[in-house]
């Protein structure tokens, strides 16, 4: 970096297609040096945020700074902005390191600093050796880290991914996962990141940004959005989840609500939220992993009996489809001991787990 990183602040943003709302008033600062990642389903607006950033797309109202300056009329090659795409966009019938000089080309830069700096950059993202290939004649990895390469040569003050890394298999996916964080922060530079995989957010941020419908439904560290999501959708998305149905019968004395259970009956004491009232409808979602086969009696757990319905071994991990009263059930049991160890569809089992990790919601509109 050739000087002190620089934020990102956006302020009402919005932009329209038409009579579309992409974005709709988005309120976002990223910290000098942080890794945003902006995360949601296809359409939420989080490529379309991240091209206002860029200056590829201009918004219909806010303000975006950068580096506490107004960006909004400054052209995308003024506002020193290293952006990587997921189709890589390298010119096919340059070299290795003619792709990489291509900015600092196009900046007239001295012939030997160019040279200077795209050796850096190769060495920074392991490409030594490399200089003289084409991208044909590279791996899905090599390309990216030749794009990658190219964004940091001219010494952007802020650096922006467009699921930069969707097109690459799983392995070769998440070692450049850790790659780009490693990268990023031995740099220190200002990174917003676009991707729809929840698995690459957890991985890469230093805080997550989840967008629905063009707006943020929740921001915070991978921790805060996974363990404490903020609403049903929030929970839903983030990794896996067991939703139970449940029916609210009254307030319990700790301030929380007490529920019955769809369509087993069982009656429990859980943590929701305000508004709700005896007759309303919940779901209390439950993460897989914080279910406990065959538990002892006792030990502040709910405990309920089941069969296993079926069985999905992953290697590291088997995940238990177990039909119980209170409806399907799935629980993550880790493999220390090897397939051989997990229960088989057909076996009884007693599942539980404690009533503070259940998140409960209001059902979504369309339950």
């Amino acid at each position: 970096m050739s000087g002190p990183a620089k934020g990102v602040a956006l302020s009402g943003v919005a932009k329209w297609y038409g009579k579309v709302p992409a974005v709709r008033g988005l309120d976002l600062e990223v910290a000098p040096g942080e890794m945003v990642s902006l995360l949601g389903p296809s359409g939420c607006g989080k490529t379309t945020t991240l091209r206002m950033v860029a200056g590829l797309e201009a918004p219909d109202a806010g303000e975006i700074r950068i580096g506490g300056t107004r960006a909004n009329e400054v052209p995308p090659w003024r506002r020193n902005i290293g952006m990587v795409f997921q189709s890589y966009a390298l010119f096919p019938h340059k070299s290795v390191a003619e792709n990489i000089a291509y900015g600092l080309v196009m900046r007239r830069l001295p012939r030997a600093e160019v040279a200077a700096r795209v050796a850096d950059a190769m060495r920074q993202v392991q490409l030594q050796g490399l200089d003289e290939r084409v991208p044909s004649q590279l791996s899905g990895g090599q390309r990216q880290r030749v794009a990658l390469a190219r964004a940091l040569v001219t010494r952007p003050d802020v650096l922006l991914f467009d699921e930069p890394l969707a097109a690459l298999d799983r392995k070769l996916r998440e070692r450049m996962q850790v790659e780009i964080r490693q990268l990023q922060r031995a740099v220190g530079i200002t990174t917003i990141f676009v991707t729809h995989d929840q698995d690459e957010a957890l991985t890469l941020s230093d805080r997550i940004v989840v967008m629905e419908g063009g707006r943020i439904v929740q921001s915070g560290t991978p921790g805060e959005i996974y363990e404490r999501p903020g609403s049903h959708f929030v929970s839903d998305f983030i990794g896996m989840m067991n939703a139970l149905r449940a029916t609210v019968t009254g307030r319990a004395e700790d301030g929380g609500l007490r529920v019955r259970l769809e369509p087993g009956g069982r009656e429990l004491a859980v943590a929701g939220p305000a508004g709700m009232a005896a007759g309303d409808g919940v779901e209390l979602m439950l993460r897989p992993e914080k279910v406990r086969l065959n538990p002892p009696a006792g030990a502040g757990l709910i405990h309920v009996g089941g069969t296993v319905a079926h069985v999905v071994y992953l290697g590291a991990v088997t995940y238990l489809h177990v039909g119980t009263p209170d409806g399907l059930v799935i629980a993550m049991l880790p493999n220390a001991g090897g397939d051989a160890a997990a229960p088989r569809q057909g076996d009884a089992v007693t599942l539980g787990w404690r009533a503070a990790d259940m998140v409960c919601f209001a059902p979504p509109r369309d339950a």
